[in-house]
């Protein structure tokens, strides 16, 4: 007997109604990477993430006594608060205490005496997305992470941030760095972490600009039998394999760390103080033995002068670090052995020397310019191309026209290229 239209109908709406009810209990239970999206860790930039102090009964404040006013008041934010940082005296407080100091004896970089610090929000976006969260007006982040929003990544699920204390940054194996070594362990787990919630897919790992050379450095560290399981592609935006230009003038200038309405000179004793600050100095595997980067009335420094910079410019307490934990990093730059692809901005005017009328540093100097992305030098940005194009190891080296070093984090073309290339099966 032929069924009646009507139940017809009304079976078909049933199997249609059970068939959503199915795809929806699927969509909760498999693991988002077999949805389409490969779990995402993102390594941020330098000054990019918050970064939280707390002061102790041992901190004696040498600027101002209202640098102590939060003594003993718990945690508080440091990194970033713009409204402390609009005044000049929140500004010597600020320095204060984001200064660091080596001790030779112990080999390693430590906080102010009565300062304790630390990263909140690590393995979610939030640390990063918006560094100074009551005004939301300083962001590398915002725009790159909303896209990803975009096409279905969730915070804590498919997409995890890995922050970190930019002051800081890991030394040569022999040698202690207990606030890299901390980060790093962090990361490894992380990334096991975000593996494990998407049913064992191996992760890709998106570093941006100083994090790039912090990320390397980290899968280096790891086991190749690790970083084959557990890496799936690793993504470098706009590193610095070789240091750039203009990390010499931040160590004579100072640096505001981005903000417009900071003196860099304010900050230049703070940063000068940094184990980090050396990291960006050029060195020879971009820049060679010969090429004056630096000049003065007296004499010119080339990449493997750096010593004698540090020397003329003051600061020849930083020669024996620099020497010890910083050059070994980079005098060669070993492929992580993992799929690669480099994405960098190029076109853009690029300071590639500084011209000092005499021997003074503290006036400004001469810019001579290259190509680059406007921060980091060209040279700079390809030096681990060819090396790392090997066979069997997937390699891409993508480069941006016309597209700044933290334009590659807003600009609409470069934007769609990061994505695609986290997307991009190796």
């Amino acid at each position: 007997m032929a069924m009646p239209a009507r139940w017809r109908w009304a079976a078909t709406l049933l199997l249609v109604l059970v068939a959503v009810i199915f795809l929806l209990h699927l969509h909760r239970r498999w693991p988002p990477s077999r949805r389409g999206l490969p779990p995402v860790v993102v390594v941020p930039g330098y000054a990019t993430n918050q970064l939280d102090v707390r002061l102790t009964e041992l901190y004696r404040p040498s600027s101002s006594p209202r640098c102590g006013e939060l003594k003993g008041k718990g945690w508080f934010r440091l990194y970033l608060n713009s409204t402390a940082l609009e005044d000049p005296a929140g500004v010597r407080c600020f320095a204060e205490q984001m200064t660091t100091a080596y001790d030779a004896a112990s080999d390693d970089y430590y906080d102010a005496v009565g300062v304790e610090t630390r990263v909140p929000f690590f393995g979610s976006i939030r640390a990063f997305r918006y560094p100074d969260p009551d005004r939301r007006n300083f962001s590398y982040m915002d725009k790159f992470v909303s896209r990803l929003e975009g096409i279905g990544y969730r915070d804590g699920q498919t997409l995890f941030g890995a922050p970190y204390d930019f002051r800081y940054a890991v030394a040569p194996p022999g040698h202690p760095s207990r606030v890299g070594t901390v980060f790093f362990r962090r990361l490894k787990s992380l990334i096991e972490k975000a593996s494990r919630l998407n049913g064992g897919s191996p992760v890709t790992v998106v570093a941006y600009s100083y994090g790039g050379t912090l990320a390397h450095q980290f899968l280096l560290r790891r086991p190749l039998p690790w970083r084959r399981r557990f890496v799936r592609r690793f993504v470098p935006v706009a590193a610095p394999w070789g240091g750039v230009v203009l990390g010499m003038l931040a160590l004579t200038a100072g640096n505001n760390l981005g903000l417009p309405f900071v003196d860099p000179l304010a900050l230049r004793g703070e940063y000068r103080s940094l184990q980090s600050s050396l990291w960006p100095l050029p060195n020879t595997n971009a820049f060679g033995a010969a090429r004056p980067l630096v000049t003065t009335r007296s004499r010119n420094y080339s990449a493997a002068d750096v010593p004698d910079f540090l020397d003329a410019i003051g600061l020849g307490e930083a020669v024996g670090p620099y020497e010890s934990r910083v050059l070994p990093l980079f005098r060669e730059l070993p492929s992580p052995r993992v799929p690669v692809a480099c994405i960098v901005g190029v076109g853009v005017d690029t300071p590639e020397m500084l011209a000092y009328p005499g021997d003074d540093f503290d006036v400004a100097p001469r810019m001579d310019m290259g190509d680059g992305d406007g921060l980091v030098n060209l040279k700079s940005l390809v030096a681990v191309d060819p090396a790392w194009r090997r066979p069997g190891v997937p390699f891409r080296m993508v480069k941006v026209r016309n597209v700044s070093h933290t334009g590659l984090l807003v600009d609409d073309r470069a934007l769609a290229i990061i994505v695609n290339t986290i997307l991009l099966p190796n």
